[in-house]
């Protein structure tokens, strides 16, 4: 009976992957059956061979056969495995699930609502959105909520710093809403099937909000909101994109950008306007 074991690993992996293409090398086949001992049972219905002078030496005109030496091989039949297959189990990553009631949600902060009832934030620091949520010029995305982020994003020294550098471009702050790709707290990036959840959330969200510009801050939202592995953020930064129908882009994350000049620097003088958004 052959072992489905190897294919369900497989599957689940591929599962795990988060994406549609095939990826993984496919490692699963199906085993041969082993040849029975009884030569006579491996064989049924072949006819006896014949000697080699017999097949090739050419019978007299006279001669005739008796019609009961020799009779038709019957067409032999597809062996069929007796025993049931092995049931290959499913992981729960890959059964069907109803859509989330967030989904449904008609106004931003009933979105806000169902999200934190969500088990993935299930006890945890839910942080919603913050600043213009009503159709702004701009809408931030960064990765995740800091502990310096507590009473606001841009009171924070960060916030302060992009406050500073989109005031420049012409866009106060209060015309910028600000939110979070995860809602929680993230000391590194999720895993690529959460990493789909919250991208999809964000689509809803942003479809509440209805920003005329989206900024995505950080590599790691460039590789999983943005679905973007062509290269590092600091040579593909500024490239013009879209999401959700909304003209976006990615630039270095402002936290690296406090900490180095020179990454302001390429982000004022190259990214920002090899984008094209702001004039």
């Amino acid at each position: 009976m052959p072992s489905f074991a190897e294919l369900a690993n497989y599957l689940s992996e591929q599962i795990d992957i988060g994406t549609a293409d095939i990826i993984l090398d496919e490692p699963w086949s199906l085993a041969r059956a082993k040849p029975s001992s009884n030569p006579v049972a491996a064989s049924p219905g072949k006819p006896a061979p014949m000697n080699s002078q017999a097949n090739f030496a050419p019978a007299p005109a006279t001669q005739a056969y008796p019609q009961n030496n020799f009779q038709a091989s019957p067409t032999p039949r597809p062996r069929a495995y007796s025993a049931a297959p092995a049931k290959i189990v499913i992981p729960e990553s890959a059964k069907p699930a109803n859509p989330s009631a967030y989904e449904s949600a008609r106004t931003l902060g009933e979105f806000y609502s169902l999200v934190a009832a969500e088990k993935l934030y299930a006890k945890s620091n839910f942080v919603q959105g913050e600043g213009n949520l009503n159709s702004p010029s701009l809408l931030l995305v960064i990765y995740s909520p800091l502990e310096s982020y507590a009473n606001g994003y841009f009171q924070s020294d960060v916030g302060q710093m992009v406050a500073r550098l989109f005031g420049s471009l012409q866009i106060p702050e209060s015309e910028i809403a600000v939110t979070y790709f995860s809602k929680k707290q993230a000391s590194r990036a999720v895993l690529p099937q959460v990493a789909q959840v919250f991208k999809k959330m964000l689509e809803k969200e942003i479809s509440l909000i209805a920003p005329q510009k989206i900024v995505f801050f950080g590599e790691k939202l460039l590789k999983q909101a943005l679905s973007q592995n062509a290269g590092k953020i600091l040579d593909f930064g500024g490239t013009p994109l879209e999401f959700s129908g909304i003209p976006a882009t990615a630039l270095i994350d402002p936290e690296e950008m406090f900490q180095n000049k020179e990454l302001k620097k390429i982000t004022w003088k190259i990214q920002i306007p090899k984008c094209g958004f702001f004039g």
